[in-house]
């Protein structure tokens, strides 16, 4: 399809809106969790500290310090990057199609609630997982010709950015600083390979990518890590390698990184079963037999978990070892769609890539303790960009026509726009009223203060500090109530 100005007039639009919802929910968002202490005293102690024996975050700390200080820089990061992430994989698959940039808007707003709580709901994990996200993607959108037949081109300012690019890319969160050093280097071997030469931005961009980690890493946080002395952060030692590997898959990494992801499944099984009726056609006997077992995993497994899962209440420890294996195999079925059917070893290279990237992020989560859902945002935005350019590859050669799509796609964007803008707007007013309701409690001479709990808690992370705790003293210090004041924690009164 030639993009007409209409076109792009109406993908710009998707762009626009996708930032001002993201501006809206950011606006209407509480600080939660350690927001608090990083936006009082204790966060500018540990920036003149240079984060010294904390992390080696330092990008995401500074963030996080200015953003917990500055409400209009808070809501405009989060509002930028909210959009960036929603629109830049669209951007990434080249594609001209409508439908194609809402799939990738609506994907971002089905996020699992744990992991839109730990990211787009906390201050603190947007700062670190989001702008992390973000970065990656930026870098895929400069060098995603490199999977193409046509030479890539590079002008002396890209050329230059990549430095600054590959530094601050390292500067988040560390499995992604791991990543990000895999995918320079694996760019680096697909272009000579295809190209025979070398690139200075893919070059520069990996030896920056190296110093990067080199700072990050070079943090004593990280030799109390594998020392042991890091009470919080630790690596277990208890067990074997592949014992340990298993014992995580089985238990919290198959849901983390796929289950839990109840309507990017239902998406991906939909275009897998796409590609199978529509491009994999002429096949031999054993194709024909892999093409109907790839087609009934990819039925029921998006399936399992909504049906199985919440309606017959069957999930359980159980059934946990059968859950982990059902989700390797249905990832396993993409990966072979994409090696037996899927045409042009450009598309192949690139969207293995994609699938490859989730298990290169996840690799390091193995070993290292605690590990949260906010962990797999990135691993989630792969599966996003493997989704929306399997789509556009489909729509580009025909073998979909995407308009009837557009309705029902808009009309689900719209729906859980509206349901979050409801959520969050809730969210802020009970917000607001609770905290002036403990600061007028305060002001009158009491000592002990109640706190309401806020609605939809499940969409924050620790929106209501435990009692008695560092971070219901930090509360208490960044709202600047009187030293001493104790708070009493009391259920929000519009909970059934």
């Amino acid at each position: 399809m030639i993009r007409t100005e209409k076109n792009w007039k109406l993908l710009s639009l998707v762009s626009v809106v996708a930032f001002l919802f993201y501006l809206y929910i950011a606006f209407r968002t509480p600080l939660t969790h350690d927001d608090w202490t990083w936006g009082i005293a204790e966060g500018m102690k540990r920036f003149h500290e240079g984060f010294a024996d904390y992390n080696g975050r330092y990008l995401g700390n500074i963030v996080e310090i200015l953003i917990t200080r500055v409400d209009w820089l808070r809501i405009l990061v989060m509002g930028v990057f909210g959009a960036m992430m929603a629109v830049i994989p669209a951007v990434i698959a080249k594609t001209n199609s409508l439908g194609v940039y809402l799939l990738s808007f609506l994907l971002f707003l089905t996020v699992p609630a744990t992991v839109f709580a730990q990211t787009y709901g906390w201050a603190a994990g947007f700062a670190n997982y989001n702008t992390a996200a973000v970065c990656i993607l930026i870098y895929l959108l400069i060098v995603k010709n490199v999977f193409y037949d046509k030479t890539p081109r590079y002008n002396i300012f890209l050329t230059i950015f990549a430095v600054p690019l590959g530094l601050c890319s390292q500067l988040f969160v560390e499995h992604a600083t791991l990543y990000n050093i895999v995918a320079g280097l694996f760019i680096i071997i697909l272009a000579f390979v295809k190209f025979r030469k070398f690139f200075w931005f893919h070059i520069l961009y990996f030896l920056s990518t190296i110093a990067g980690a080199v700072i990050m890493l070079s943090n004593g946080a990280y030799a109390k890590i594998f020392s042991g002395e890091d009470q919080y952060r630790t690596i277990d030692r208890d067990m074997g390698f592949f014992e340990k590997i298993y014992d995580i898959f089985k238990t919290t990494m198959y849901q983390f990184l796929v289950m839990d992801n109840v309507a990017l499944n239902i998406v991906l099984g939909i275009i897998g079963i796409l590609v199978l009726v529509k491009v994999a056609q002429n096949l031999s006997v054993i194709q024909l037999v892999f093409k109907n077992i790839f087609i009934v995993i990819l039925t029921i497994y998006p399936l399992y978990r909504p049906v199985v899962g919440e309606v017959f209440k069957i999930s359980s420890e159980n059934t946990a070892t059968f859950e982990a294996f059902f989700s390797l195999a249905f990832y396993l079925v993409l990966v072979a769609i994409v090696i037996m059917f899927i045409p042009g070893s450009g598309l192949k290279t690139e969207l293995s890539f994609y699938l490859l990237s989730v298990v290169t992020l996840a690799a390091p989560l193995f070993f290292v303790t605690p590990v949260g859902p906010r962990n797999f945002i990135i691993c989630y935005m792969f599966f996003v960009l493997f989704a929306v350019r399997v789509l556009h590859f489909m729509y580009e050669e025909n073998y979909l026509n995407l308009r009837p799509a557009y309705v029902p796609l808009l009309s689900l964007v719209v729906v859980f726009m509206i349901a979050y803008s409801y959520m969050f707007t809730q969210i802020g007013r009970v917000d607001d009223a609770r905290i002036a309701s403990v600061k007028e409690q305060a002001e009158s001479g009491a000592k002990v203060v109640t706190l309401q709990r806020l609605p939809y808690q499940n969409y924050l992370w620790m929106s209501t500090p435990n009692v008695p705790s560092y971070q219901a003293e930090n509360f208490v210090k960044y709202y600047n109530l009187p030293k001493g004041t104790t708070l009493k924690i009391v259920p929000y009164k519009g909970a059934k």
